[in-house]
């Protein structure tokens, strides 16, 4: 009993007012990427990102959370900066880098990548021992010169922030915010650990 009264003090103390739906506005990715210079292969390659990648969106709208005292929504525009921060590391380990939206506009490489946004998930928590949560996976088909399917590379990463980053004086943005990039930018590096495994 004393638990639960304590949790329901500790959720008085950091739950903005209540209201019936709590907008996040638009959630913005801002990916790093590792800018330290690698050993860059011979091959060349390209990367195909089609308007179906780079124009991702996800929007969300939740029923009411215990936590927050609110229903959840907003928009986290994915594609745009995801495709500009592939690129970076592509290019970071293949040299010039053809890049195109459709296959066809792809000519004189080895191989070219084809990313594709395969789940993405953002969950606001709950209840007030639960955490903004975000989970990401990312199918990377490896297409050879011959336009057949060489491999595929698969990544699926996740970040989270719980309540006790309001002791940092952190709004829920900036809580859902950093949960959505903690898990973009595990992603950008498990899949540029992998093209330095591959190639």
């Amino acid at each position: 009993m004393k638990k639960f009264l304590l949790v329901l003090t500790l959720i008085a103390l950091f739950v903005p007012a209540c209201s019936d739906t709590m907008n996040m506005r638009k959630i913005s990715i801002e990916p790093k990427i590792s800018t330290e210079n690698v050993k860059k292969s011979p091959l060349k390659a390209g990367l195909l990102l089609n308007d179906e990648f780079t124009n991702y969106k996800y929007t969300f709208k939740t029923g009411t959370q215990m936590y927050l005292m609110a229903k959840v929504e907003g928009e986290i525009d994915v594609g745009k900066n995801l495709s500009q921060a592939l690129y970076g590391i592509v290019s970071n380990k293949f040299g010039n880098v053809a890049m195109a939206n459709d296959a066809s506009d792809i000519h004189d490489v080895d191989f070219y990548f084809v990313p594709r946004i395969k789940s993405f998930k953002y969950e606001p928590p709950y209840t007030g021992l639960s955490s903004h949560v975000t989970t990401v996976e990312l199918e990377t088909d490896v297409i050879g010169a011959d336009g057949k399917r060489m491999r595929t590379i698969s990544v699926k990463q996740e970040g989270t922030r719980s309540m006790f980053n309001q002791f940092k004086m952190q709004t829920n943005y900036d809580m859902a915010a950093g949960s959505v990039n903690e898990a973009i930018d595990n992603l950008l590096q498990e899949f540029s650990r992998k093209l330095d495994e591959s190639y």
